[in-house]
């Protein structure tokens, strides 16, 4: 017996061939139950050659009616980039749904069958459409893409670091504030270590980032010593936008100061709450990196950044650079890039700056296999004007790529 087995939690598809024993109902009432429980908006049996399905269908529906679903056969399964098409090829499917799910299928199906000719972007775009029916997630249907398709995510190439680079009018204020105020570790002339893997690197202002230019960002240093900190930098006479107010049941404290040249600095803390359970999951991981201010340290940085369209925002995160989403604050949202160093994509109307079509900050992306995404993102990145590393995202933040190595 040969199978082939995609599963999740948030949405399986299960292929078997077997050829000499009767499939099993297991699987399927597993699956009728997700769909009874609304845990998978539509699940698919395993594929099977149609005999094999004349024999088990009664069976199927009585295991259908008894989770009070819908079953339907699939007799010419549409082929899309997520699965192989030899994996249904002459194969019956149950459609297991509650409700309109069928009708969205067969709309589906007949945008796949139609499909002859169509560019890769929109099949991959049919590919997607077919996962989200299926429940998956972005990360799961970045899996199924890139192993059946030339799709590949930025994260694929493996990020080793996160750095922010910033632009002053008085560089060597702004280095000293780092590293004589906040005592930072310093680890280039003027690069700063955060967390583990999340950086700052200090600029002077250049042609593409003049004196004036919007900042269109701010950065969290997150931690669990608010208050020492708070004591800390108000001794230091470091200029507080919005003063530590804890409170308790929200989902995190924080003080807001501001650097020499005019970025915000959040030190913050996440606490357990329902839009941080993966998030505080995931922080409980991150090592606690010294600074040279005595017994106080960071264990991660996000650097926020403002947009008009967030959905656009979200999309080119979760199916370009593949990153995952740790924490939903309905008008921010909070993506893993590095173990310890995230972005935070907020809605410029809610949050402390504003978008700007140019902006005074640059992201890098440090890669363990930086060559092998150079060549991948010169034939398939051109919608981003990739070109020797770098790239623009969809609201003209400027991102690049180097080697880790």
């Amino acid at each position: 017996m040969q199978k082939l087995i995609y599963w999740s939690f948030i949405g399986a598809f299960i292929f078997s061939s077997c050829a000499k024993e009767n499939p099993s109902t297991s699987s399927f009432e597993v699956f009728c139950e997700m769909i009874a429980n609304d845990a998978k908006p539509l699940a698919l049996s395993a594929p099977m050659e149609p005999q094999e399905m004349d024999k088990v269908w009664t069976d199927f529906q009585r295991v259908a009616d008894e989770y009070q679903v819908q079953i339907f056969r699939e007799d010419d399964f549409p082929v899309t980039m997520l699965f192989p098409a030899t994996v249904t090829d002459g194969k019956s499917v149950a459609v297991i749904y509650k409700g309109h799910r069928l009708t969205q299928y067969k709309q589906l199906r007949e945008d796949v069958m139609n499909s002859s000719g169509a560019r890769p972007t929109e099949l991959e775009a049919l590919a997607r459409r077919f996962g989200r029916l299926l429940g998956y997630g972005s990360q799961g249907t970045n899996l199924l893409l890139s192993k059946n398709s030339h799709y590949q995510s930025l994260s694929s190439f493996n990020v080793a670091q996160q750095i922010t680079h910033l632009y002053y009018d008085n560089l060597d204020e702004a280095i000293d504030f780092y590293a004589e105020t906040l005592r930072l570790n310093k680890v280039g002339p003027a690069v700063f270590q955060i967390s583990e893997d999340a950086f700052i690197e200090l600029h002077p202002l250049d042609g593409e980032h003049p004196k004036g230019q919007a900042k269109s960002t701010a950065i969290a240093l997150l931690t669990d010593q608010l208050s020492e900190w708070y004591t800390y930098v108000k001794d230091k006479d470091v200029p507080i936008k919005y003063t530590y107010k804890p409170r308790d049941g929200g989902p995190h404290d924080g003080f807001v100061a501001i650097d020499p040249g005019g970025y915000l600095l959040e030190f913050e803390q996440f606490k357990q709450h329902p839009e941080n359970e993966l998030f505080m999951a995931t922080l409980a991981q991150a090592p606690k990196v010294e600074t040279g201010v005595e017994s106080l340290n960071f264990y991660g940085a996000i650097t926020w950044t403002y947009h008009n369209d967030l959905l656009k925002m979200q999309k080119f995160y979760e199916e370009m650079l593949g990153y995952s989403l740790v924490a939903d604050q309905g008008w921010t949202k909070i993506y893993q890039a590095s173990n310890t160093g995230f972005i935070g994509l907020v809605d410029e109307r809610r949050g402390m700056e504003d978008y700007a079509d140019t902006k005074a900050v640059e992201i890098e992306w440090k890669l363990s296999e930086a060559s092998s995404f150079d060549r991948y993102a010169s034939q398939y990145w051109q919608e981003y004007g990739y070109n020797n590393n770098y790239f623009i995202g969809p609201e003209k933040y400027r991102y690049f790529v180097s080697s880790s190595e």
